[in-house]
């Protein structure tokens, strides 16, 4: 890679996902096979693999379950004036698989300590990603497109 603003975009894209509280979750609706958006919070393991906690009473868990092929976004700080789609915007797309390794339930909760309240409902459950690409906007002209090796083995 030897595009310093392409580079630049890996590292603030990290640096975004690592903080992240909230995302928007895009899923495919299994009534209509078309998209189906919803907010999420999220947090990430070491090697950035979103996780989300869900409810299967949630249309979005419901189209999860039948097909885990989704994508995340998560925002840098949008600007307070003028144009908000100039901000450092980054999407995560692959496939979410339900998991019950209590580690990803710790990372979860330790990013959402509020959640523990009703992590341990009978109809929750935790998700985590297994990453295919990571897409990058880091501004006005400046649109990156990553295999996901990129973010984990540069990190």
């Amino acid at each position: 890679m030897t595009d310093n603003g392409k580079m630049a975009s890996l590292g603030e894209s990290r640096e975004i996902w690592k903080g992240a509280r909230t995302g928007s979750l895009s899923v495919l609706d299994y009534e209509t096979g078309g998209p189906l958006g919803a907010l999420v919070n999220v947090a990430v393991t070491a090697d950035f693999r979103p996780i989300i906690l869900t409810s299967t009473l949630s249309r979005h868990t419901q189209c999860l379950d039948r097909d885990g092929r989704a994508s995340v976004m998560v925002t840098g700080g949008l600007p307070s004036e003028g144009d908000p789609l100039t901000g450092f915007r980054t999407t995560l797309t692959g496939s979410f698989a339900r998991t019950e390794d209590p580690t990803v339930g710790q990372m979860y909760l330790a990013h959402h300590p509020y959640a523990e309240l009703y992590a341990g409902f009978g109809d929750f459950g935790f998700w985590i990603m297994t990453i295919d690409r990571l897409y990058v906007v880091a501004g006005f002209g400046r649109v990156y497109n990553y295999p996901a090796t990129e973010l984990v083995v540069s990190s």
